[in-house]
């Protein structure tokens, strides 16, 4: 394989810059912050609400740290818990960016799909752009989503790494 010229001269290159491919770290992408609120010490033995020990616990909740964040709550999964008090507990919660059910992960994942949404479209109009896939924490939800908000725009779309990629989306080229 033949070396470029300015290869032979001891400088180094970066193709990646070179061609032009934006890469998108889906990780990365969100600004909120999320925590996890795992309400199990309420309950009764850790296994039932009862209403009024729940809302007493409920009122001396400090909502203030929860301000601005995500919030993903969660309990045992061996415990009854009355579709109310999710509600009670999301309702408390007001000051948070959005309240979800199903603990951390959850919450990361709303995190995300609202990134997606809110993504600055103009930013990948007709760019080659790479769905970088070592650093999604998101599953195929997220994939499919960043591929429906951004295919309309891109002129193509490719999951992997910059050094190797899958083809996803090719814009086709205008017959004149």
């Amino acid at each position: 394989m033949e070396a470029s010229k300015n290869e032979t001269k001891g400088e180094i290159r970066n193709r990646v810059d070179e061609s032009g491919l934006l890469q998108l770290d889906l990780d990365r992408i969100s600004e909120i912050r999320c925590v996890e609120l795992d309400f199990t010490k309420w309950l009764w033995k850790g296994l039932v609400v009862k209403e009024r020990d729940f809302r007493k616990n409920l009122e001396e909740l400090d909502v203030d740290i929860y301000k601005g964040l995500g919030v993903g709550l969660c309990c045992t999964d061996e415990a009854i818990v009355p579709d109310w008090a999710w509600m009670l507990i999301a309702s408390k919660l007001s000051v948070a960016e959005f309240v979800v059910v199903g603990g951390i992960k959850s919450a990361e994942l709303e995190a995300l799909k609202r990134a997606i949404e809110n993504l600055p479209i103009d930013d990948y109009l007709d760019r080659k752009v790479v769905v970088r896939g070592c650093a999604n924490s998101g599953g195929a939800e997220t994939l499919v989503q960043i591929q429906q908000k951004l295919q309309p725009v891109v002129s193509s779309l490719m999951f992997g790494e910059s050094c190797s990629t899958v083809p996803v989306y090719k814009k086709a080229k205008r017959k004149e």
